[in-house]
């Protein structure tokens, strides 16, 4: 099996987070067929490692596992099998990193090499325990690199900055409990959706500078003549850091009170998975800078992303480098999470390849 087929099998059977049984099975077996066996699995997770300098320490390379709810609308001829989607390219970047890991082994280049395949990058924050299982080994860890796809860029653009590339986020729900009532007596009960109409005037009529809080789910009420009594709104809160991501959840909080007094409602914020900002590390960013321009690619610095990561775990412990690898061709832009993002098989090889020389470059 190589790493396009290995890329078509993930693409066809796309599971959601900590349900990647299948996509784990894939990976362990691309990876025996290298005559790899120093292999851990944590949960859905693979960590495979590489290494033949005892005592040095390991370069860490990540890719996801999970897919999204999201049925797919392209005539790729390995489309999605089911109701879910490998939208955001994880499926690509498992097949470019073992793309790597087989240059790694087969040509028998120096270093200590961990590669990380994490569950749960969507909705759960699965590098947290990733991130806290390698803490626990007796191993030093030098770099955490990884990449990721997007039609923002054209083919042949590698993007990223130092400091901070994605934003910190929180995930948070607001559940709105009032009284249930018929419309024909609704002087008798407590409207959910007024109170949600009126938590979301604020923020929306809210400055939020260079931040951001977004609600993009409303599930309320059972019928259409009945006073709703209950209502949860789900959304996320980004930031440039997780302090000001805090600081958000506080104005979050002073405003559901504000309502609760104005609608004699009960308001209650309830946070979700959180990710720290995804920091890049100066040097390993000269590194991809070298090492891009070396590989014909042009490298450009970009602004931070309103985009969040749960990588961030892994640059929160250890000198990391993520960055954005082009693959527009044309100019439609499909975007991140769309059910026609789908960045090409012939890419993969390319893709491997510039991990390939990162790896090399930096261990």
């Amino acid at each position: 099996m190589d790493e396009i087929m290995l890329r078509r099998l993930i693409h066809q059977n796309p599971e959601l987070a900590f349900e990647e049984h299948n996509t784990q099975k894939l990976i362990i077996e691309f990876a025996h067929g290298l005559g790899l066996n120093n292999i851990v699995t944590v949960g859905t997770g693979v960590l495979v490692l590489v290494g033949r300098n005892k005592d040095e320490p390991f370069v860490v390379l990540r890719a996801e596992l999970d897919a999204l709810p999201i049925p797919e609308e392209t005539d790729y001829p390995f489309r999605s099998k089911n109701e879910n989607m490998h939208a955001c390219g994880h499926d690509f970047h498992i097949a470019a990193a073992c793309w790597a890991m087989r240059r790694i082994v087969q040509e028998k280049r120096k270093g200590n090499f961990l590669f990380v395949f994490q569950p749960a990058e969507e909705s759960g924050a699965g590098a947290k325990t990733i991130v806290e299982h390698i803490l626990r080994w007796d191993c030093e860890v030098k770099a955490a690199i990884a990449m990721h796809v997007t039609d923002e860029y054209p083919i042949g653009i590698v993007a990223s900055r130092s400091g901070s590339l994605f934003s910190a986020s929180c995930e948070v729900n607001v559940r709105v409990l009032g009284r249930s009532a018929h419309v024909a007596n609704h002087q008798l009960g407590k409207d959910a959706l007024r109170g949600c109409v009126a938590f979301l005037n604020q923020i929306y009529g809210r400055d939020w500078k260079e931040d951001l809080v977004w609600f993009g789910r409303i599930l309320a009420g059972h019928v259409r003549n009945t006073v709703a009594g209950e209502a949860l709104i789900e959304g996320t809160v980004r930031a440039s850091d997780s302090k000001n991501v805090h600081d958000i959840l506080a104005i979050l909080r002073k405003i559901a009170k504000e309502v609760e007094e104005e609608t004699s409602l009960k308001v209650s914020i309830i946070p979700g998975a959180e990710y720290p900002e995804v920091k890049v590390d100066e040097k390993l960013l000269d590194v991809l800078r070298a090492v891009s321009q070396r590989n014909g690619f042009e490298f450009i610095e970009c602004e931070r992303k309103l985009t969040a990561e749960d990588f961030g775990y892994f640059s929160k412990h250890f000198p990391s480098l993520m960055f954005w690898f082009g693959v527009r061709h044309g100019s439609r832009v499909e975007g991140l999470h769309s059910s026609k993002f789908l960045p090409p098989d012939e890419l993969i090889p390319v893709a491997g390849n510039l991990l390939t020389h990162l790896l090399d470059s930096i261990g």
